[in-house]
């Protein structure tokens, strides 16, 4: 098997339909087995893919007995597609749908460029596919991690200008080099959603390894922009658990100054939105999970490679739709791009 395709679905019924006819409109299944894991769905997605199943002979369905979350699910689809031999892996969410010609560009990518171990399409809103969801992610030196060109017109990313780095590729539609992964690791289960795919890619670049937006292969997801207290308190606690791990001690230290600020910024952000409660509960999550960061973190460095890319990729601000408060785009932007340029050259980053 040279591919695997790991799809994590959860409550997923409504979704299979779109995702599995597009993917047999536009996909020549040579080489290629898809596996479901099911985070233990209470709705009919069982039944539905018991149905879909009875047309596709490389379909294995993994029914698990409770909610694994993204990180640990996938992890079960990467054991699975690492026992039968895949040479890459393909993480597709369950409101992703397909398009023409977008397997092929990638594969194509791995094939020719064995520094390359993850990989993305132009990721576009499936309600206005116009419109870009996501054409690479982008990582802040405070953790902060977004969609990179959110809701700019397709035509910003023209296949003609070639593939190109980016800070990580989106797990939204996710294509990984297997034995990559061999010296990475799988997803760090302790996230369960969010940031896992960011932490794996700097796992990945401290190694060496390179991550890319392939624009010339596209796929539609059917993306919400809503947020809950819940949402941004994982998003908060698991920014910290990657910080905690992955950055350098130096870059910890030199970014301390300002992780204080954004912590306080955070904090009186959580305030406003109702989600505070959530917010100091992260706290204590944090604390529980430590020790093992910690243990984690020592591994982490101690591979760390001398042409390591993941401080190259760190930004100083934040441009997304819906942060663009004046506060955060006339003060905090200038100013953390002003410190990180400066902690940049003291701390020789790339």
């Amino acid at each position: 098997m040279k591919l695997a395709i790991i799809v994590v679905s959860y409550q997923a019924e409504p979704y299979l339909d779109g995702l599995f006819s597009t993917l047999q409109q536009h996909t020549d299944f040579d080489d290629i087995e898809i596996v479901v894991v099911d985070n233990a769905s209470s709705d009919a997605t069982l039944a539905r893919l018991d149905r879909i199943a009875q047309a596709w002979p490389n379909l294995h369905v993994l029914p698990q007995t409770r909610n694994t979350g993204f990180a640990e699910g996938n992890n079960i689809g990467l054991r699975w597609a690492r026992e039968r031999g895949a040479a890459f892996a393909l993480l597709l969410n369950q409101d992703i749908e397909v398009t023409a010609g977008w397997l092929k560009p990638l594969l194509s990518v791995m094939d020719t460029r064995p520094e390359v171990a993850a990989a993305q399409p132009l990721v576009m809103l499936h309600s206005e596919p116009q419109l870009i969801n996501s054409a690479g992610n982008q990582l802040h030196f405070c953790g902060f991690a977004y969609c990179g060109a959110y809701r700019q017109g397709i035509d910003s990313i023209r296949p003609e200008q070639g593939i190109r780095s980016v800070a990580y590729a989106s797990g939204a539609a996710l294509l990984l080099r297997m034995d990559a992964l061999s010296r990475a690791g799988d997803f760090d289960e302790k996230l369960f959603l969010y940031h896992e795919d960011c932490d794996l890619q700097i796992r990945l670049r401290q190694l060496g390894y390179d991550c890319v937006l392939v624009p010339e292969a596209r796929v539609l997801h059917k993306y919400t922009e809503q947020f809950s207290g819940r949402k941004y308190a994982l998003l908060e606690r698991n920014r910290w658990l990657v910080i905690l791990k992955d950055w350098p001690l130096a870059r910890l230290a030199a970014a301390a100054p300002a992780l204080a600020g954004a912590e306080l910024a955070v904090l009186l952000f959580a305030a406003r939105r109702g989600w505070l409660r959530a917010k100091l509960a992260s706290y204590g999550e944090i604390l529980r999970l430590l020790p093992a960061v910690v243990g984690e973190r020592r591994q982490v460095q101690k591979s760390r490679s001398p042409g390591a890319t993941d401080g190259a990729f760190l930004t100083g601000s934040i441009r997304f739709p819906g942060l663009d408060h004046p506060a955060i785009t006339r003060v905090a932007n200038p100013v953390l791009s002003a410190y990180w340029s400066f902690a940049r050259k003291v701390l020789r980053e790339p």
